[in-house]
């Protein structure tokens, strides 16, 4: 009975005080549980602990008398209570090593994300990447001020999580701001140059409202950190700026040669005062700061139609010609 309890007690210690399988006799696995406890005063008491009560149950397993059974019985508990001891300090000397470990990578981690913000061109992504950095700063401020080194690390591993996520749409930020500062600025440029060329600073305001729609659009895209998503909210009305401003642009002394034109063909077939005046209408409109248009979605439609207005009148002038020269 004593052979077994001592062949108990010693398996029991080896299994969970060691943290290796019962039908394993090496200690080498206790080694690697105390490098958990670091370098620190902790392990050494751990150690000593472990190396008193190992030497008690070797001095009981060589006692033949029956009170050596009693010794083995209460090492064996002794072995629990240091193994329970043991978890905790472990516990805690993990959790610190894992703290500091944490503050420093994230510190690090948040460190690198504001200089990544610090090259974004645009500033509503910039701000935008920057108060997604600093929301994780101060929840990381907040965790280092946790006394409980448990509790302060697992929030540090959520922000650790957190971080990757940030760090993923900081690469996709960087893909837009390419892109910003290359494609959308370019096309801004070609359609704030053909605005600069329309003749009426009248219309030269109303198409630069729309290019506030333009950006209101591109930051409302920004969000999604998606070059093609901001490319599909923008440049399809840069496109019909920089058209509208282009007709504006180049119809406007087209229609002044046209009204030429067909101011003659009126004259040739008698000048009758119809087509009189209806000329004598056109080039009046043409004149008072042509198109008389105030929003940017009837301008095409009122050049389109001064348009049609003048080919008609030359038709007209030329069907009268025809028939007076009968």
């Amino acid at each position: 009975m004593r052979q077994m309890l001592s062949l108990v007690g010693v398996l029991n210690l080896m299994s969970v005080l060691l943290l290796i399988p019962p039908s394993t006799s090496s200690e080498q696995p206790a080694e690697e549980t105390f490098k958990g406890f670091g370098d620190t005063p902790a392990r050494a008491e751990a150690a000593g602990e472990l190396k008193a009560l190992k030497g008690k149950i070797d001095a009981a397993k060589k006692d033949p008398s029956p009170a050596a059974t009693k010794t083995l019985l209460a090492q064996v508990k002794a072995a629990e209570a240091l193994r329970k001891a043991m978890w905790k300090t472990l516990s805690e000397s993990f959790w610190v090593n894992r703290r500091a470990e944490l503050k420093a990578k994230i510190g690090a981690d948040l460190a690198a994300a504001l200089l990544a913000i610090g090259k974004i061109g645009d500033p509503v992504l910039s701000k935008m990447m920057f108060a997604e950095q600093s929301a994780l700063r101060a929840r990381m401020d907040k965790a280092e001020k946790i006394k409980d080194a448990a509790d302060a690390g697992g929030q540090m591993d959520d922000i650790d999580d957190a971080m990757e996520g940030l760090q993923e749409r900081l690469k996709a930020a960087a893909a837009v701001s390419t892109w910003l500062g290359s494609g959308f600025k370019s096309m801004l440029a070609l359609a704030d140059s053909a605005i600069a060329s329309v003749p009426s600073q009248r219309l030269r305001t109303v198409l630069r409202a729309e290019l506030d729609f333009v950006d209101q659009a591109k930051n409302g895209a920004l969000a999604k950190l998606d070059v093609k998503a901001i490319q599909n909210a923008t440049l399809p009305a840069l496109r019909r700026l920089q058209k509208v401003a282009t007709r504006l642009s180049a119809d406007g002394s087209a229609l002044d040669r046209e009204l030429v034109r067909v101011g003659k063909l009126v004259k040739d077939a008698g000048a009758p005062a119809e087509l009189a005046t209806k000329l004598k209408k056109l080039a009046a409109e043409k004149a008072a700061g042509w198109p008389q248009i105030r929003d940017f979605e009837s301008i095409e439609k009122a050049i389109d139609a001064f348009e049609r207005s003048l080919g008609e009148l030359a038709a007209a002038a030329q069907k009268s010609a025809v028939a007076t020269a009968k």
